[in-house]
């Protein structure tokens, strides 16, 4: 996958993995899921794309059994669905998915902001903006632009040291980083959401809780507007 201003460019359209001659090693399923994950999540696999048991084995140099345990994994992490007779597909990213996912950011973030004001390293999060900034500005969007922006969010949240809020976290933010990634070619909402970064540094920087709240709120609401516009939503 590569992303041009404005466009996605993804080939080929069901899920492709190069061949490997590695042998079984333990801790198979572990990996097997961990790289399964990250190319749905980065969406080097579409929603609705088939996932193919035969294909992943190969690669790995496994049975089937641990990429079977591996997708189960993910059918519970709701990245994939399986389908009896049918096959495994890389599950489609619903309206009510983007509701239910902003809604829980809009309860957790502007809260978690507050209260982290005076923990959190304004500099780390300027250091993060700007490298944003400045990748904004590629013809290409690299995909680690996806992580930067996921990692300036996932600060806060590690910020509050509650590690049954960032298990939560993570989980929405597998699914947040699919919706940012589709979004992202629709026009202005990269420049835009470095905008609002920026405003979230700042207000972070000067611990005004209003300011604070109401800034992450916006980006928040941004977001969620925009991701409604994604295509491939099913409705």
């Amino acid at each position: 996958m590569h992303i041009t201003r404005g466009r996605i460019f993804v080939t080929p359209r069901t899920a492709s993995f190069p061949l490997s001659h590695s042998k079984p090693s333990p801790g198979n399923q572990e990996r097997i899921y961990q790289a399964v994950k990250a190319r749905i999540v980065n969406c080097e696999m579409l929603p609705g794309e088939t996932v193919y048991e035969d294909r992943i084995s190969r690669e790995f140099g496994t049975s089937r059994t641990p990429v079977r345990e591996a997708l189960l994994k993910l059918r519970n992490d709701n990245l994939v669905s399986i389908i009896p007779r049918k096959g495994t597909f890389v599950t489609h990213i619903t309206v009510q998915d983007v509701y239910e996912i902003y809604q829980i950011r809009q309860l957790i973030e502007p809260g978690v902001a507050v209260m982290v004001r005076d923990d959190v390293d304004a500099a780390r999060l300027q250091e993060f903006a700007a490298v944003l900034e400045r990748k904004t500005a590629y013809t290409e969007l690299p995909s680690e632009w996806f992580t930067l922006d996921r990692q300036f969010h996932t600060y806060l949240v590690e910020c509050t040291r509650n590690r049954t809020l960032q298990e939560l976290y993570e989980g929405i933010m597998n699914h947040q980083q699919r919706i940012s990634i589709l979004a992202s070619r629709l026009p202005h909402r990269i420049e835009n959401t470095v905008i609002e970064h920026r405003n979230i540094v700042e207000a972070l920087q000067r611990r005004d809780a209003r300011q604070i709240e109401r800034a992450v709120k916006s980006h928040i609401m941004a977001a969620w507007e925009a991701s409604l516009r994604i295509e491939q939503l099913v409705r």
